[in-house]
């Protein structure tokens, strides 16, 4: 249906429809009055064509609420969320002026001081929303109003969320947010506040230079990139961009999250420490030219402005937004299939904080991961010695299996001063003699090797040239001996492994499973994912080992949709009265609902409108608001 019908209509019984000020893939925005408070606001309309699927209504209706708890200057403040039978529709502030990426477009690349304060304001915008628990998702200047004082709102939060893969690419801009959206984001994987951090990265990017980091000629080519390509330094693009801005931008877009700025407070704070509390002026007069001024304490903002701009007007034709939609899902569909079915597969970290490295070891290699031998250490008051502080990258991450995690221990109270002597490929009597004489402690852990002779030290954690304080106890693993084969049995690895194939296993190495638990895990489903004990370790043969078997995650139960009835279709015509003006508002109501409301000239003699349904139909039309029509049309 046009989006113009429901111009000159009100809602709600306060919110008179001006005019439509702008259409996306998910809804158009009208210009409304509100005739209780008399002010203007923006209400957002659920298109047509979602209006129909329940779940795209309850997240745009559930996670509009969320966003209205938000309040911050720089976020497009939500006043009301309803639905008045027809259409589900979001009430909110109304803000004259242009987007962001109008203002880029027309200006090019804006000097770096501009770019970081308005990066500033949308990261302040992020920190408030994230605080709330609200993550964006679809960060892009098109989201972002920029007013005639300069001052960058924040649109759409909450609302991106509720959209399907198709509304993220059909209609107008939408093809744009692949440009933006991070790396997880384009291959499906977990998204958190970082990602929303990595998407405002892309429009600093952009702001400083004048393009984004990746662009292609299709959606799936442009994810590709984020997903196998650093992307080209901004100062290579310009080189006016002062060292401490561009590695803050690089740093914001890294490929994975935890090398990325953690919080939007985190960036805010990088930034503001480059370009200080001072603000940026932005005027945007009829004649489409842009002016932007520094300011100090001696300025104000009316000195600035003595012209306000021209109302803007976005009107899309319908057959072309149809064709994007239609490409748009095809595109989404091919891409997130591509990606998701032959991407690599990734692993999730475990948390290691205040574990020590013995746990962590066994942690990670039943997460199919490792732990790397890049061991520092820090003073701390908060965690025992000898106990993991932080770690790199951080629990709850995705990377590929078999990658390397870098983790830093306390020290205890004070910084080691002592240096880790090497004493791998040594006895273990002579290892830990050497650690006594560097006055520090061992501890011994037996794993079988086949390629370390029996009591050597196969490894040893924290390495050679950690330091470390006094007594601090070093790992030592040793290869551990099987004394009698006929009573001694090795245990395999069973991790990932099938449960079939773990029973055989254990069979084959004259052992037999233990208790057998089964957990929700992002492993494959029926995957073995921890043991005890844990692989090559030496016990005696009959003995039991435990595992745990993954069942996968549970997949969402697909509703039976309820059978649509059968439309049928009739056409009413109606004739326009001679003594009628030269243009007429015709307007039809079915069973109480409109269902068809346009202006016709009177030179057209007559018009056909389609009535459809089920059950017989009471109709009436009205031209110029004057019943000339009652009809009861029958569906045979």
């Amino acid at each position: 249906m046009n989006p113009d019908y429901l111009v000159g209509r009100v809602i709600g019984n306060r919110y008179e429809i001006l005019e439509i000020i702008g259409t996306g893939g998910m809804a158009t925005v009208y210009k409304a009055k509100c005739r209780v408070l008399n002010r203007y606001v923006a209400i957002k309309v659920l298109k047509d064509s979602l209006k129909y699927d329940s779940d795209v209504v309850k997240k745009f209706n559930a996670e509009s609420r969320a966003a209205a708890r938000l309040s911050h200057p720089n976020i497009v403040q939500i006043y009301d969320v309803g639905e008045n039978g027809e259409f589900d529709y979001i009430v909110m502030e109304y803000v004259d002026g242009v987007t962001l990426k109008e203002y880029i477009q027309k200006k090019g690349r804006l000097p770096w001081e501009e770019a970081c304060d308005f990066a500033i304001q949308v990261g302040r915008a992020l920190d408030c929303a994230h605080a709330n628990h609200v993550v964006h998702r679809d960060i892009k200047p098109h989201n972002m109003l920029l007013t005639k004082d300069g001052t960058l709102k924040v649109a759409d939060f909450g609302i991106a969320q509720a959209a399907s893969s198709e509304t993220l690419v059909a209609g107008s801009g939408g093809i744009g947010s692949v440009h933006y959206i991070s790396p997880e984001q384009a291959r499906g994987g977990y998204t958190d506040e970082r990602s929303d951090v990595y998407s405002l990265g892309v429009v600093l990017y952009e702001m400083l230079t004048g393009t984004v980091p990746f662009d292609g000629a299709n959606p799936v080519s442009i994810a590709l990139m984020k997903l196998e390509q650093d992307p080209k330094d901004c100062r290579i693009i310009n080189p006016d961009i002062p060292d401490n801005v561009a590695e803050i931008t690089m740093k914001a877009i890294s490929r994975e999250q935890h090398a990325r700025y953690q919080s939007a407070a985190e960036f805010v704070r990088e930034l503001e420490s480059v370009c200080g509390n001072g603000g940026v002026m932005f005027d945007y007069d009829s004649s489409d030219k842009f002016e932007t001024k520094r300011i100090d304490d001696r300025e104000t903002k009316n000195e600035l402005y003595s012209r306000r701009s021209e109302k803007r007007k976005h009107q899309q034709n319908k057959k072309k937004e149809v064709i994007a939609a239609v490409l748009g899902v095809i595109v989404i569909a091919f891409l997130t299939y591509f990606i998701m079915a032959g991407g690599p597969k990734e692993y999730q970290v475990p948390d290691l904080t205040d574990k020590t490295l013995e746990e962590a070891e066994q942690m990670l290699e039943e997460a199919q991961l490792k732990l790397s031998d890049e061991v520092e250490f820090e003073a701390s008051e908060e965690f025992e010695e000898g106990h993991i502080i932080r770690q790199k990258p951080g629990a709850n991450q995705y990377v590929k299996k078999g990658r390397k995690i870098k983790v830093t221990l306390s020290s205890g109270l004070e910084d080691g001063q002592i240096e880790v002597p090497d004493v791998e490929n040594l006895k273990y009597e002579d290892a830990e003699k050497r650690l006594k004489a560097a006055k520090l402690t061992c501890k011994k852990v037996e794993k079988y090797d086949d390629t370390i002779q029996y009591g050597y030290v196969i490894s040893q954690s924290p390495k050679s040239g950690q330091k470390v304080s006094e007594g601090y106890s070093v790992i030592l693993y040793v290869s551990a001996d099987i004394e009698d084969p006929d009573e001694q049995a090795v245990v395999p690895k069973l991790t990932g492994h099938t449960e079939s194939q773990a029973k055989l296993l254990l069979e084959q190495a004259g052992l037999a499973p233990g208790k057998i638990d089964t957990i929700e895990n992002a492993a494959e489903a029926g995957t073995v994912i921890s043991q005890t004990p844990s692989a090559k370790t030496g016990v005696e043969k009959g003995s039991k080992v435990d595992f745990t078997v993954s069942t996968g995650i549970a997949a969402t139960p697909t509703p039976t949709p309820t059978p649509a009835p059968v439309l049928k279709r009739k056409t009413l015509t109606i004739t326009i009265p001679e003594d009628a003006g030269d243009t007429v508002h015709i307007r039809a109501v079915a069973n109480g609902k409109t269902i068809y409301e346009a202006n016709h000239a009177k030179s057209e003699g007559a018009v056909d409108i389609t009535v459809q349904g089920s059950k017989d139909a009471n109709v009436q039309v009205y031209i110029d608001g004057k019943q000339v029509a009652d009809k009861v049309i029958t569906f045979d």
